[in-house]
């Protein structure tokens, strides 16, 4: 339940018992009853089941759980399941070193039949990984660190780029590989997909959001009553910024139901009720104002345009002014992060005065290159840039 918000909408659990067994559903209660033995894989990933691998050699079954699918995966599993059933950790890393070189190869878990868990965080670092455990006897691998807060457990380390743990009931052993792929931590983790509450490789995600919306006070130069953030990732964005501007941060819109990421989903009617159900406005906070109305970033505009019909035509604003704390996205994610292609991004496809009219906002604000470059070295982050259209920041 922790990880919902990376856009899960099924639940697959794998359970070592002499083999491995794995089951998914979109009901987590269907899945959890399944989970009997004390070695188990929990994971929650969107779309199907293209992320879950399986191999069985000589009786003896790996399962393997990626965040995304990818073409090495099918080999992988095998060169694994080999290495686990040899038992050797020196014939694990042999197999992990055999893709060390392939850029944008994904993290993943996996789970033996004997109840090892192996855990590696890709050599390109595009998605977090985190150890936690409970005392000595439990061990956590988690994609977020909030994960491993909720349960009550103590984060141990964030695992690096290229690093690897092999868990047995009674080992926990790390290990690394070489690798000539540069290490670059995806800007949409930090700008819209990891919690406010998360600490990603030592940095907490809220404070560099904050940072992000005080930069946007550099690109504004208009007269405004209130700051408001479109729920709910945007919301550090918005604080920032009313910080920076000298104008009160008001609460705009209230949520119901569960949270719904709507940048995340790709059916036009689902988006659409994703965003009513999470964009009801507090009209005493919002009739008659100048609004800077702040949003994390733009992706095909629609919540964006559909925030700024609410505003105008039910509540009656008078000015709204757009910013985005991130700069245009123009390009597909060659990695598959956001499924997107060149003709869903708004950036890509329209002028800043059409994307204004489009939009119905009186001014539209980018974060600029510069500031995300700026913000990066502040944290000494090495961030993926491709979207954006520059290959890093920091």
């Amino acid at each position: 339940m922790a990880l919902q918000h990376r856009g899960a909408e099924k639940y697959v659990i794998c359970v070592a018992n002499g083999n491995v067994s794995c089951y998914s559903s979109k009901n987590m209660d269907e899945v959890v009853d399944k989970a009997s033995s004390n070695r188990v894989i929990g994971a929650t990933y969107a779309d199907n089941d293209e992320h879950l691998y399986r191999e069985t050699i000589d009786g003896f079954d790996v399962a393997l759980l990626a965040e995304r699918a990818h073409s090495v995966f099918d080999d992988l599993v095998r060169g694994i399941g080999r290495a686990m059933k040899s038992g050797s950790t020196n014939d694990i890393v042999a197999a992990f070193n055999l893709y060390s070189n392939v850029d944008g190869i994904p993290s993943f878990v996996a789970i033996s039949s004997n109840g090892e868990v192996l855990a590696w965080r890709s050599p390109g670092g595009l998605t977090p990984m985190v150890l936690g455990g409970y005392g000595f006897d439990m061990a956590i691998i988690s994609s977020e660190s909030t994960a491993i807060d909720i349960l009550d457990a103590d984060i141990r380390r964030f695992v690096a780029p290229g690093e690897g743990f092999y868990i047995s009931r009674y080992l926990l052993k790390n290990f690394r590989v070489e690798t000539s792929v540069k290490s670059r931590l995806c800007l949409f983790e930090l700008l819209y997909l990891a919690r406010h509450d998360a600490v990603i490789d030592g940095v907490s995600v809220y404070e560099f959001r904050k940072r992000l919306g005080e930069e946007l006070a550099r690109v504004f130069d208009k007269d405004v009553d209130i700051a408001v953030g479109v729920p709910e990732t945007a919301l550090p964005y918005a604080i920032g910024f009313s910080n920076a501007i000298g104008r009160p941060f008001e609460l705009a819109f209230v949520a119901t139901g569960g949270r719904a990421r709507s940048m995340l989903k790709f059916d036009p009617r689902e988006k659409i009720v994703a965003i009513h159900l999470k964009m009801n406005p507090i009209r005493s906070s919002l009739e008659g104002k100048k609004i800077a109305l702040v949003d994390d970033s733009m992706v095909t505009g629609s919540t964006v345009k559909t925030v700024s019909q609410i505003l105008r035509y039910r509540i009656g604003v008078n000015e709204i002014h757009l910013l985005i704390a991130s700069p245009p996205l123009i390009s597909p994610c060659p990695y598959g992060v956001l499924k997107l292609g060149t003709e869903n991004l708004l950036a890509a496809n329209l002028t800043k005065e059409m994307a204004e009219k489009y939009l119905e906002v009186d001014s539209l604000h980018w974060l600029s290159i510069e500031s995300i470059d700026r913000v990066a070295k502040m944290f000494r982050l090495n961030l993926c840039g491709r979207c954006f259209g520059v290959h890093f920041f920091g």
